[in-house]
């Protein structure tokens, strides 16, 4: 499952319904863009699946915030846990582990893969 632009900014309002202010639209704009990828450059990598796209929406949400306010991180888990609850996980991971992973892509400490690797290991049995 891919999510939409629309799909983003509807989430947005819902978690958060003060309406912050959106100060870098793009950020929000990249994250869907590279969730919905599907190119694969690198013989015998695997394709995107759920947790990879789960993980390309945290991961460029927490290195581009698009928001002018502190609820970046918040808006990245928040996200991520909405788009793996519609894509039909049967386990999502837990708002502190995703926390944890927006701090590790903020800081260089974790790529897309280990972000992926991660939640792949909360969502599958």
């Amino acid at each position: 499952m891919k999510i939409t632009m629309e799909w983003a900014w509807t989430a947005l309002a819902h978690h958060l319904p003060f309406d912050p202010a959106v100060w870098d639209p793009s950020g929000i704009v990249a994250a869907v863009a590279r969730h919905q990828n599907d190119l694969v450059l690198v013989a015998d990598q695997p394709q995107p699946d759920t947790a990879w796209r789960a993980a390309a929406l945290l991961h460029t949400l927490a290195v581009c915030p698009p928001l002018a306010s502190p609820m970046n991180e918040f808006y990245a888990v928040a996200i991520t846990r909405s788009y793996l609850n519609v894509a039909g996980a049967k386990t999502l991971p837990g708002t502190e582990s995703l926390a944890d992973l927006v701090e590790q892509a903020k800081t260089g400490a974790a790529d897309v893969s280990a972000v992926a690797e991660e939640i792949r290991a909360h969502i599958e049995p």
